[in-house]
């Protein structure tokens, strides 16, 4: 069984939310290819965890529980092959894969007590939407451009790409998905459309300094080829996405300046580049991640102080 210090830090958050726990099982491999775990949710136990040989699932109802159900987890292992088969090419470009651990492409697929498919929990009759998957694990694949692949109702096939947040601090990948409704879902990896190169211009280093209130400058430069720093011209990239995470692995909120949440393109500076807020957060350390189809995922540390 393989855990990296920040999955032991995920589990050590998650004991604040008081779920209903299972006992932890070694999943995967030839020997035990798949494994189940079961939790119990009710009105005052929204939250459960589902931990597994290499990753940990954690399944929220962000909208609240209306009746008491058992959620069970099964996590199976899939070959490349058979992954392949199941993609929706409309929504998942050719080259795409899982990420590999445990043995494999790990599948999460859901089944209970309450009155849906598979004795799924009904919306709005069990609970209330949206519900809020966070998945980590150990990989050592290189992430390229990830997803949280999903198959909507009772289709095998992986056709939605439900993926919020992600980032990778230490040797974990974690990613947030949102979905009204619970059916098979799995961590892919997609192939990036570009492979461009990605420099830092704010924040200038890893543990730079903030008050808690400061607004948060994030800039990079892309260029074409090269390294950092590049005298090339720099590319313009306006559907990056920002992701933010405590030291706890807990992804925060991103709260938008009057600059908008994307990325815009300084013509001046030739830099893309926004701001987010830090009123509200707690003092300590974050992590920032920057992901898009061009350039493999991006993360630096900053610290706030009060």
């Amino acid at each position: 069984m393989c855990k990296s210090m920040f999955a032991l830090l995920a589990l050590t958050f998650t004991l604040f939310v008081t779920p209903s726990w299972a006992k932890p099982t070694t999943c995967g491999g030839e020997e035990q290819p798949s494994c189940t775990q079961t939790n119990t949710f009710s009105p005052g136990t929204t939250v459960g965890v589902y931990t597994f040989g290499d990753s940990t699932l954690r399944v929220e109802f962000v909208g609240g529980v209306k009746t008491t159900f058992t959620l069970t987890v099964t996590e199976a292992t899939l070959t490349d092959a058979q992954l392949t088969a199941r993609l929706d090419p409309k929504v998942f470009p050719t080259g795409t894969t899982c990420f590999h651990y445990g043995g494999g492409c790990e599948e999460y697929d859901f089944t209970g007590s309450a009155g849906g498919p598979n004795g799924v929990p009904v919306k709005n009759v069990d609970y209330g939407p949206p519900i809020k998957l966070t998945l980590s694990y150990f990989s050592s694949d290189q992430p390229n451009n990830p997803a949280f692949g999903h198959a909507p109702g009772e289709s095998t096939t992986f056709s939605e790409d439900i993926l919020t947040d992600y980032f990778k601090p230490f040797e974990d990948d974690t990613m947030d998905g949102s979905t009204p409704s619970l059916s098979s879902v799995i961590a892919l990896n997609q192939p990036l459309e570009e492979n461009d190169t990605f420099c830092w211009v704010s924040p200038a280093s890893d543990g730079q300094t903030f008050r808690v209130g400061d607004e948060v400058e994030v800039a990079f430069q892309l260029f074409a080829s090269g390294s950092c720093p590049n005298s090339g011209t720099s590319i313009r990239d306006n559907k990056a996405k920002l992701s933010l995470a405590n030291a706890s692995g807990a992804f925060q909120p991103v709260h938008s300046d009057e600059g908008g949440k994307n990325f815009h393109f300084d013509n001046h500076d030739k830099v893309n580049e926004r701001e987010f807020s830090t009123t509200g957060l707690a003092p300590g350390d974050y992590f920032i991640t920057v992901r898009s189809t061009k350039f493999s995922p991006q993360t630096r540390q900053i610290h706030l102080i009060p």
